[in-house]
């Protein structure tokens, strides 16, 4: 692709990002700029514009040096390192697709004829479709009260209709009725537990309620109107009625012709996995869907590493080239520098500032940064050192280039395999210290998907192995993918393995 075309392309995109913003809408990919506060989103979009009018200026198509493209053709040649590479590619683009997957909003919504998309739209209101309130409806109980209505109203809700955080929901299955006995969901193990029935106009209302051991009744019986008001009271012991007390004011048969005859049993988390509740991984002791939780945690993950990696970097690269290029006091000030902020204790002081603020993901990624740029600073002040006795350095020298041009133009191009090398693993260290710090308890707030806390929650918590099970496999894989990734690159860039002295 030509400079000119890449310009467009990035120009477009930050228009666009930059329109969807003002309009509040919230449209994947475009409003990733926007994740770290409205400041940086709209930093990001004035750089990406500056890149573009600079590409579109240059003009001309973009050119790979011979060495890099055989060093990117040995890493293809590396399966294992590729095939992961493109897995983490694929995992990148899942969870850039943000609320199409995973969120409580549906992706399209007919009522009354009226075709809309609320998972991209502004939040919309209660009375806006047939609800009561201004506040944002429930739309997972707004698809079951279009289906029982049928009047043409619909939702397609997204493949996980659940937000990554502060989502629980109630789960009600129905029980099974069969020769005098209740059953659990499948008719095969006998029910104990407290079931109950509601009224069919008002399904939030219950009508009885009902303890049971074994498929019979036994133990205490409560009933409610349509009011809410409790109208009768018992007893019973395996299945027999101990003793019986209706004191409502409307006949008891008038409750009874307005019930749903539905046994129901609510369940209590964490719940394991089911494909009827659409819980496809359970869910925690909290409600939360295991799920959604994990694909939140992904993204954050894809986040930080961005974060992270462009925090470090900028600062490792301007400290390590300027120190190996001026050398000097300078120099020795780094060393020091680097000396020193090596041998203060990292978790202490996020204990203590995390006391002190309210950390989010941008300020948890900062404050890691500033304990982890130290190795990159070191890894390019040494190459930089070592170039800037080369000959095209004195060239370009005496050809009149300034210190920043010798830097960036000449120097920086030829260690930059270095750099590259250092970028998985720094992805791995960066998503192993939020898991680290987050399942501590001194990461991201309690609110926030993480998969550290859902990791300790696991831990914590063994009667739901589907917790710490799909936890600590999602941990797992994605650093066995960046660490094979990592392998390959550090193989595929290494100068002394593809090298000949002649």
């Amino acid at each position: 692709m030509s400079r000119r075309r890449t310009a467009i392309v990035l120009f477009a995109g930050a228009v666009l990002s930059a329109v969807f913003r003002l309009s509040e809408w919230s449209v994947p990919v475009f409003k990733i700029p926007f994740l770290g506060g409205p400041i940086i989103g709209w930093a990001v979009l004035l750089l990406f514009a500056a890149a573009a009018g600079r590409l579109f200026l240059k003009g001309g198509k973009f050119e790979m040096n011979p060495l890099t493209r055989n060093k990117v053709t040995r890493f293809r040649s590396i399966r294992r390192g590729y095939v992961s590479f493109l897995l983490l590619g694929i995992l990148v683009f899942i969870a850039s697709l943000d609320s199409l997957l995973v969120g409580k909003r549906p992706l399209l919504m007919s009522y009354q004829g009226r075709l809309s998309c609320p998972c991209l739209l502004p939040p919309a209101k209660s009375s806006e479709v047939g609800e009561k309130g201004d506040s944002e409806p429930d739309y997972r109980a707004l698809n079951v009260k279009f289906s029982r209505e049928g009047k043409g109203n619909w939702l397609l809700m997204p493949p996980v209709p659940w937000e990554p955080r502060l989502d629980a929901d109630t789960i009600v299955e129905p029980l099974t009725v069969s020769g005098g006995f209740v059953y659990e969901p499948g008719g095969t193990v006998k029910f104990s537990g407290i079931a109950w029935t509601g009224y069919r106009e008002k399904p939030g209302q219950r009508r009885l309620e009902v303890r049971y051991r074994n498929g019979l009744r036994h133990g205490d019986l409560r009933g409610w109107d349509l009011s809410g008001e409790q109208v009768e009271k018992g007893k019973f012991a395996e299945g027999k009625e101990i003793s019986y007390e209706y004191f409502g004011k409307s006949p008891a048969a008038e409750l009874d012709a307005a019930t749903d005859p539905q046994l129901r049993r609510t369940l209590y988390p964490p719940t394991p996995p089911s494909t009827a509740a659409r819980h496809f991984l359970g869910t925690d002791s909290a409600g939360n869907d295991v799920l959604a939780v994990l694909y939140g945690g992904l993204q954050q993950s894809v986040i930080a590493s961005v974060l992270f990696l462009l925090f470090t970097f900028t600062i490792g690269i301007t400290l390590g080239c300027s120190m190996g290029y001026i050398g000097g006091w300078w120099d020795l000030i780094g060393q020091r520098l680097i000396e020193i902020w090596s041998n203060i204790p990292f978790l202490l002081v996020v204990m203590i500032l995390t006391t002190l603020v309210r950390p989010d993901l941008f300020i948890l990624v900062a404050i890691i940064s500033v304990f982890s740029w130290m190795s990159t600073t070191a890894y390019l002040r040494t190459a930089t050192f070592k170039e800037r006795e080369r000959d095209y350095v004195s060239a370009a020298r005496l050809s009149g280039a300034g210190t920043w041009r010798v830097i960036t133009v000449h120097i920086l191009p030829n260690v930059i395999s270095t750099v590259v090398t250092l970028f998985p693993f720094k992805v791995a260290a960066i998503i192993t210290s939020l898991a680290a710090l987050d399942f501590l308890g001194f990461g991201l707030p309690p609110e926030e998907a993480s998969w550290g806390r859902l990791l300790h929650e696991g831990t914590e918590n063994f009667n739901a192995p589907w917790i710490v099970s799909t936890a600590f496999g999602a941990i797992v894989l994605t650093l066995i993918l960046v660490t094979f990734v990592g392998e390959a690159v550090r193989e595929a860039f290494d100068p002394r393995k593809y090298t000949t002295w002649q």
